[in-house]
C-alpha cells in the first residue's frame, strides 16, 4: 500500500470530480423530486411525461452509484482505492441484506411495506458505515484536507 494508515491528503483530481458528480446528482435528485411532487402529486400530470419525471429521482441515485464507481476506477492511490472498495462492499452488503430480509418479512409476516427507493438511500448510509469500518481497521476514513 502506498499510503500510511493514518494519512490525510489533499483532494486529488479523482476526488474533486467525484464531489462535483455527487453534487450534480443531488441537485438533479432534489429538483426532480420537487418537480414530481409539484406536477404529478399536486398538478395531476399523467401519462408518459409523468413516468419520465417520476423516473428521474431514481436515475439520480444511479448517478450516485456510478460516481462512486468512477472514483474507484479513477483513484490512482491503491490504498485509497482499497478504502473505497471496502466502503462500497460494506454499503452493498447492508442495503441488499436489509432489502432481502425485509422482503421475506413482507412475504411471510404482517409488516409494513417499505418503498423501494429506501434501499439505495440505505446504501448511501452504508458508505458512511464503511468509512467507520475503514477508520477502525486502517486508522483513516480516507480523509482529505
Amino acid at each position: 500500500m502506498s499510503e500510511p494508515a493514518n494519512c490525510q491528503r489533499r483532494p486529488t483530481a479523482a476526488t474533486k470530480r467525484y464531489l462535483v458528480r455527487i453534487a450534480a446528482a443531488m441537485v438533479i435528485y432534489i429538483a426532480s423530486l420537487f418537480a414530481a411532487e409539484t406536477f404529478i402529486e399536486d398538478g395531476g400530470l399523467s401519462g408518459a411525461p409523468a413516468y419520465i419525471l417520476a423516473s428521474i429521482p431514481g436515475l439520480s441515485f444511479a448517478a450516485v452509484i456510478w460516481a462512486f464507481g468512477a472514483l474507484i476506477v479513477e483513484e490512482q492511490d491503491e490504498f485509497f482505492r482499497l478504502l473505497y472498495v471496502r466502503q462500497g462492499l460494506i454499503a452493498t452488503t447492508i442495503a441488499l441484506t436489509a432489502a432481502a430480509v425485509w422482503g421475506f418479512l413482507e412475504t411471510y409476516m404482517p409488516v409494513e411495506h417499505i418503498r423501494a427507493f429506501w434501499w439505495p438511500t440505505l446504501w448511501c448510509g452504508g458508505i458512511a458505515v464503511g468509512a467507520v469500518f475503514n477508520k477502525v481497521k486502517y486508522g483513516t476514513f480516507g480523509e482529505i484536507r
